[in-house]
């Protein structure tokens, strides 16, 4: 899945405060943040916008400061120390897991199949893992973001600002993926990994693969109640199938699975796990899919990867050095009307 962020911290786990401090500056050149008095956005029918308090001002740039990392964000500083710390090197790159789920260890199994996934998307897709620097495992699982568990459970987030990507618990299985010819642990690393680069692929993949929007064929598709009830979504009135986005392919026998069927993102990185680990599969179910990976499959020579477990009494986390934190207002010009 694509990057979403929520946060949410019990009042009773209070955080040590950051070593941020916050200094308004008079020259935008040196500031890390700019904010504005007054938003310049305003809608016509809206009331005027009024200004922003330094305070209001100050709180805006604080948050901004704290998401702008994983380790420094409240969701992943409430958990407190990692159950487990993996250290990875690919072609001289440090790559980190970090595993908050005491209930699924990262098995020798995980190992060897992060180890496999690294191989080939680094000697396919080496833009891929050069985006990579943190993997992080939840201990939190999270519903259905698309109401039904069964069909859409959740199972990892592309954290692509972080450089990151995390695992839910049921992406820790090593259980069948959607692509039977590999796990659920290999499938759902490869599948956002993609994510991470998927930019690069999509104005090909929309060109050549179509979606509509549900919305726009009422004829064909209607409003209704999610699986779970939390919700409602879009489905087709003949074969009951639910458009989780409110959208779905004009070609949808060349998605290699129903997952894919979400939108082209999602398409992208399903086909991605079917050309690594399933190409014939692809190859015959989208031969246009295939050409597209295979024209960018750089196909260099494996590297070696080095992978090293931290003592459970070595864990450490990133270290947050302090920092005074330059942000610049922009005041409203001057009126000037006489």
């Amino acid at each position: 899945m694509p990057e979403q962020l929520t946060i949410e911290l019990s009042p009773a786990k209070l955080l040590p405060p950051l070593p941020f401090t916050y200094q308004r500056t008079e020259n935008p050149d040196t500031a890390e943040y700019q904010e504005y008095r007054i938003s310049p956005i305003h809608f016509h029918s809206a009331p005027k916008n009024e200004p922003y308090t330094d305070e209001q001002i100050v709180d805006t740039i604080r948050q901004k400061k704290i998401n702008a990392s994983w380790f420094t964000s409240e969701y992943w500083r409430q958990k407190g120390t990692p159950q487990e710390q993996i250290e990875i090197t690919v072609n001289n790159q440090p790559i980190t897991i970090y595993n908050y789920n005491s209930e699924k260890p990262l098995t020798d199994e995980h190992l060897k199949q992060a180890q496999n996934v690294f191989q080939e998307m680094t000697s396919r897709f080496p833009q891929s893992v050069a985006q990579l620097r943190w993997i992080l495992i939840d201990n939190v699982q999270e519903p259905s973001t698309y109401g039904d568990p069964e069909n859409y459970p959740l199972h990892g987030y592309a954290l692509e600002r972080w450089k990151a990507f995390k695992f839910y618990p049921k992406g820790m299985e090593v259980s069948p993926f959607r692509i039977p010819a590999t796990s659920k642990f290999s499938g759902v690393f490869t599948h956002e990994l993609t994510h991470l680069i998927q930019s690069k692929f999509l104005p090909e993949w929309d060109n050549n693969f179509q979606w509509e929007r549900s919305q726009d064929h009422q004829d064909q598709w209607e409003l209704r109640p999610t699986p779970d009830g939390t919700t409602r979504k879009w489905f087709n009135k003949l074969t009951d199938e639910m458009s989780p986005q409110g959208e779905y392919p004009l070609q949808p026998e060349q998605c290699v699975t129903h997952y894919s069927q979400i939108n082209s993102a999602e398409d992208l990185c399903e086909s991605m796990v079917a050309y690594i680990f399933d190409p014939e599969y692809l190859k015959t179910t989208s031969p246009k899919k295939y050409e597209i990976l295979s024209r960018h499959d750089v196909k260099q020579e494996k590297p070696e990867v080095l992978i090293r477990r931290i003592h459970k009494g070595e864990i450490s986390l990133p270290k947050i050095e302090p920092q005074t934190v330059l942000y610049y207002i922009q005041e409203p010009r001057p009126s000037t009307e006489s």
